[in-house]
Formats: structure tokens, C-alpha cells, sequence
């Protein structure tokens, strides 16, 4: 995750890489615009890692790249924001996406979850009140398995009894964090799914609508999934039809995750 401070020569000397493997592996249009927060693929020369054993969550950073379709997902965590306005311009442009709910914000808005369910759009778990699984980006102690099984299954809960939907087998992580345990705990609460994302529109650092826009659109590629936030301290609104217009201008359709990433 980058930090305060970091640039990616400094990243590839830490890891004992190069910027252009990370350019590479990340797609990154641009090697200077790199934001605080922003997680990066590192790649190693070590030996490809064994296939994921069937008792821990797979993670997922893209879809199927043999179609040109990306994915449109969006975190609710916060305040309900531009949603409406979001659902609107989803439903003018027939497009179902993905939305990333934590059980609080479900309660406090159980209209718009109404919303999302009848337009047929997917949801996924972000936990109940949005804690760092691993502690990693907020200082805390990681969550122990019992509290992170309480996060899954209240928040399941409370969508489920408003929408007679599962967000099961679906998660991803607040602020992207996760580690091996956390993985074995979600698929042992039936998450077979650890959703990360390939393009951050870096709606939630504060940038301008027209930024947005071009740094989604530069970073267009084949299964990529996009993170949204619906929230009132984002652009992320005032950009998407934009970005909707300019996906497509490139031969690409928008679709769910679950539809992404569907052998």
C-alpha cells in the first residue's frame, strides 16, 4: 500500500524490483501518479505460488480478459450521498454493477438497498462498521476470527432481511486489507470471494471529476474492475457517465462481478 512519501523507484528498491515490472504489473498509465492509500501488485522472480487450496477465499483483482467488459463496482460505507444519482445514470445506461455495503450503512438506508436489489444490481459484504480486518491501515489489533464472523454475518443479515439476498459468496476487504487468516475466515463463513479491484478511481483522495475520468479511462483494460464510492466527499458521480460514454466509445460493456468473473 503506498505511504506518505513513497514513489515507485523507491517501492521497487524496497521490494528489490523495478519500476517497470510494477508499471507492468499494475498497469499503471502514468509511473509519477501514484496516490496515499493506492494498493500495488508487487511482482517477485520467485517461483508462481501453489493453487489456492479449497479452504481459503480467492482473491480477485480482475476478471475474464478474453472479453472486452469491465466491471463497475461501488463501496457504501459512509454517507449515502450521490447514490441515487448513481443508480439513475446506471439505470438510463441499462447497466447492472456491483455494490459494496456495510451492514450500518444498509440500516441507515434501506430504501436505496431496496433500490439496488429491484434494478438487479449485485451486492457484496464490506463488513458491519468498516474495521481493518488486519489492522493494517488503521493501527488496531487485528480483528480475531469471532469478530470478523460477526462483521460477515450481521451485515449479512440486515441485507438479507431487506432484500431476501445473500451477499454471500462476495467480500472485499475495508481499505483493501487482508491477509492468509483473513481468507480462511471468510470461506469458512461461506466467502469464496475476496473482491480487490483493478482501477481506483481516486474519487475518495478528492480529485476532480475530469481526473477521474481520465485516469478510469487511461487505465481501461479487459475484465477490469473499478472501485467506486458513493459517498458526498466523491466526484465519483459527476463522473460516470463520462467514463460510461468513454468505456464504451472503446468497445467495452459494463457488467457485474459475479458476471466478470463467471468461467
Amino acid at each position: 500500500m503506498v505511504q506518505t512519501g513513497d514513489t515507485l523507484s523507491a517501492i521497487a528498491r524496497r521490494f528489490e524490483t523495478t519500476v517497470e515490472a510494477i508499471v507492468s504489473a499494475n498497469a499503471l498509465a502514468d509511473p509519477n501518479e501514484i496516490i496515499v492509500g493506492q494498493v500495488l501488485f508487487i511482482p517477485t522472480t520467485e517461483p508462481p505460488p501453489s493453487p489456492t487450496p479449497a479452504t481459503t477465499a480467492q482473491v480477485i483483482r480482475r476478471g475474464d480478459a478474453s472479453r472486452r467488459a469491465a466491471a463497475l463496482s461501488f463501496d457504501a460505507g459512509a454517507d449515502a450521498g450521490f447514490t441515487s444519482q448513481i443508480l439513475d445514470t446506471l439505470k438510463a445506461n441499462g447497466i447492472t454493477a456491483s455494490f459494496s455495503i456495510t451492514g450500518g450503512w444498509a440500516e441507515q438506508n434501506p430504501d436505496l438497498i431496496r433500490r439496488i436489489a429491484r434494478e438487479g444490481h449485485q451486492f457484496m459484504n464490506h463488513s458491519y462498521d468498516h474495521p481493518s480486518f488486519t489492522g493494517l491501515s488503521t493501527g488496531e489489533p487485528p480483528l480475531t476470527q469471532a469478530e470478523r464472523w460477526e462483521q460477515l454475518d450481521r451485515t449479512d443479515a440486515v441485507i438479507e432481511g431487506l432484500t431476501g439476498q445473500s451477499t454471500r459468496p462476495y467480500f472485499r476487504p475495508p481499505y483493501g486489507d487482508y491477509d492468509a487468516s483473513v481468507n480462511a475466515d471468510l470461506y469458512a463463513r461461506g466467502y469464496t470471494y475476496n473482491v480487490l479491484w483493478t482501477v481506483d478511481s481516486g474519487g475518495w483522495a478528492g480529485l476532480p471529476a475530469s481526473d477521474i475520468t481520465r485516469r478510469c479511462l487511461d487505465r481501461a483494460e479487459p475484465g477490469a474492475i473499478y472501485v467506486f464510492h458513493v459517498g458526498a466527499a466523491s466526484e465519483d458521480a459527476a463522473a460516470l457517465q463520462p467514463i460510461i460514454d468513454g468505456l464504451q466509445g472503446m468497445g467495452y460493456y459494463m457488467t457485474t462481478v459475479s458476471d466478470l468473473i463467471a468461467p
